[in-house]
């Protein structure tokens, strides 16, 4: 209670003190606008201002700048806002005074203010010989209302030029508007069906004039709506349409449900999103109808429209047209159908999940990843054991993305039996990524390792590689001791593909105590990619490519290493290039690796400036290497860069 008062008191103190500083404010803002030096700013920002504070007083020094064009746009919008009659008897006293731009802003100001007084004066501009004033009365007429107003607009329209005809309309559009808003609706409807019978009217009169007509008649606009609709003008049937969406009429939408299956096929695809939008159930049959008829345009219109009104009984119509010869069609009721909700639909996708058709079985599947029925799992998981290998992909696949940890031991089921090994695969891997809690999934797959066939177990280690986290390193790492030759190759490749370069150690381990030199290629090629590709800054990769040099002795092992250094940007990375430049087996690989290494340094401006000098004497020595004329000019070219302290 007490913070309701202290609050109440602060208000009223807001409240007084802006009303003081309004009224200081405003004998300071009009003192402005009377300096005869103050800047055009200011005095913009001056009117600006007392169309928030001003009042009475106002008036006449506003009122004197409505002649001036810099400055009329400004005194209008100061005077707008003011609340006294004085703003009207000044702006009709300026009318005669004006003639432009200035004279149209005070028309338009007269709309705003919807000044009944102004009728008689505003009327006899609608025959200004200006365009611009012509039409800015007949707006203002329609701003201001009344039959007074219309009838003047009215009287001017037969006579005006071609140009003036359409801002005549739109005053009669308003002038109908306030009237229908005020009761008057025949006075309305008159300016309506007027407009209507106008000859050569634009397009946009008959448009408004056939809503306006059919609103203002309420009810008995129904068949002035269906005259429309069956006419051979679309400007009207477009209108008459858009009109319907907005009556919301159970209706309307019952006679245009009625007229559909008469309609040709343009007027078809205009009313179907007219009956989709009315959510009415009752339009259904005659939708279903349409969307089995032979014309396809107005068969997937009719598609299309179904679920917005979203009724169980749709479901099996859709599911039989998801059968349907024509493609487009079935693809457009599949689409429908996995947009409506319900029980319904839902029994409707698990009745094709059993359907001896494999593609409806497939198209089953889909709906229910797009459904996310995650009550359909155990369907799902069914089908993964399904006689059609499309079916059982498909449903391993969606398996992985939408069922929960408790499916896991049904995958691992699946996998050690050896078959859709792939997809399986992919499917645990996307089921432990998913999930909340991944090191959990992960440690049901790896406990399932130790009672795996070496066959299953490494696929187990390729899911593991796959979802990664520690729990999947710590297994990993354990099967590099493996007896099973494939298992521990499995294992390699895996490590190899990690997401940093945790594993590097392990893997330069094993390659050091290789028992083949496959085994040992295989180690050699997974650390390098480590190196390669892992986030490290490029003195670590250096350190790591240098610790398995030693180990580097066979080309195909050089090779590896130079494709490793080549991509780390740093003179110490060609230092370690530079000793294989005089090896017959790599020297070509050298060469190259040493340019790369070069040319992307002096490329960049920051590393040029760091690193040319120290490409010096590198580079003579890739120059008197040099595998052929090619090579030998570009390191030339690269030296005579480097000479020159790189790229300024």
């Amino acid at each position: 209670m007490k913070n309701t008062k202290l609050n109440l008191l602060l208000a009223a103190s807001l409240i007084l003190g802006c009303a003081c500083a309004s009224a200081q404010t405003e004998a300071e803002l009009i003192a402005t606008l009377n300096k005869p030096d103050a800047s055009l700013y200011d005095k913009v920002e001056a009117c600006r201002l007392l169309g928030r504070v001003g009042t009475r007083n106002a008036v006449p020094v506003l009122a004197s700048l409505l002649a001036d064009e810099k400055l009329n746009h400004s005194a209008r919008y100061g005077l707008e806002t003011i609340p006294d009659p004085a703003v009207e008897e000044a702006l009709r006293a300026a009318l005669p005074k004006l003639q432009g731009r200035p004279l149209v802003g005070v028309i338009i100001s007269l709309g705003v203010r919807k000044d009944v007084k102004a009728i008689g004066l505003l009327s006899g501009y609608l025959s200004n010989a200006d365009a611009d004033v012509a039409q800015a009365a007949a707006r203002a007429l329609g701003s201001i209302g009344g039959m007074e107003s219309a009838k003047a607009i009215e009287s001017a329209l037969a006579k005006t030029p071609a140009e003036n005809r359409l801002a005549f309309c739109e005053g009669l559009f308003r002038c109908a508007e306030g009237l229908a808003g005020q009761g008057q609706k025949a006075d309305a409807q008159g300016i309506y069906d007027r407009l209507r019978a106008m000859k050569d009217a634009p397009h946009q009169v008959r448009a408004g004039a056939l809503r306006g007509a059919i609103l203002v008649r309420g009810d008995a606009g129904l068949p002035l709506l269906m005259e429309a609709i069956r006419s051979d003008d679309f400007v009207l049937v477009d209108s008459a349409a858009r009109t319907a969406m907005e009556l919301k009429d159970a209706g309307v939408t019952r006679a245009l449900a009625d007229e559909l299956g008469k309609l040709p096929a343009d007027k078809q695809v205009v009313v179907c999103s007219v009956l989709g939008r009315s959510g009415n159930a009752s339009v259904l049959p005659a939708l279903f109808a349409l969307a089995k008829s032979a014309n396809k345009t107005p068969r997937l219109a009719a598609i299309k429209a179904i679920p917005e009104i979203g009724h169980g009984s749709a479901v099996p119509v859709l599911a039989e047209l998801m059968a349907d010869a024509d493609n487009e069609v079935a693809k457009a009721a599949q689409e429908a159908l996995a947009s409506i909700r319900g029980a319904e639909a839902d029994q409707a996708v698990l009745a094709m999940a059993g359907s001896s058709e494999a593609d409806k079985r497939l198209v089953a599947i889909e709906m229910i990843a797009r459904r996310h029925m995650t009550s359909a799992m155990p369907t799902v998981q069914k089908l993964c054991q399904d006689k059609d290998n499309r079916v059982r992909n498909a449903a391993l696949r969606r398996l992985g993305e939408i069922s929960g940890p408790e499916a896991l031991p049904l995958m691992l089921e699946l996998l050690s039996k050896g078959q859709d090994t792939d997809a399986v695969e992919q499917a645990i891997i996307a089921l432990c990524t998913r999930v909340a809690n991944p090191e959990a999934a992960v440690g049901q797959v790896a406990g399932a390792l130790s009672a795996a066939t070496p066959t299953v177990k490494s696929s187990l280690l390729r899911v593991l590689g796959g979802v990664g986290g520690p729990a999947a390193l710590k297994a990993l790492q354990a099967a590099l001791n493996e007896s099973d030759r494939e298992v521990r190759l499995t294992a390699i490749r895996s490590l190899g593909g990690w997401r940093t370069a945790e594993p590097a150690q392990d893997l330069l381990a094993v390659a050091q105590k290789a028992g083949t030199p496959a085994e040992k290629q295989l180690c050699l090629r997974s650390y390098f990619r480590l190196a390669n590709e892992a986030d490290l800054q490029p003195q670590q990769r250096l350190e790591l490519c240098l610790k398995a040099s030693p180990l580097c002795q066979k080309a195909d092992e050089k090779k590896l290493l130079l494709s490793a250094l080549s991509n780390i940007n740093t003179p110490a990375a060609m230092n370690a290039v530079l000793p294989m430049l005089e090896d017959a087996d790599v020297k070509n690989e050298a060469n190259v690796a040493a340019l790369g290494i070069a040319e992307r340094i002096l490329k960049s401006r920051t590393a040029s400036a760091r690193f040319a000098k120290q490409l010096v004497e590198p580079l003579k020595k890739v120059v008197a290497a040099a595998a052929n004329d090619a090579q030998r000019k570009r390191a030339e070219a690269l030296l005579a860069e480097a000479e020159a302290g790189g790229r300024k």
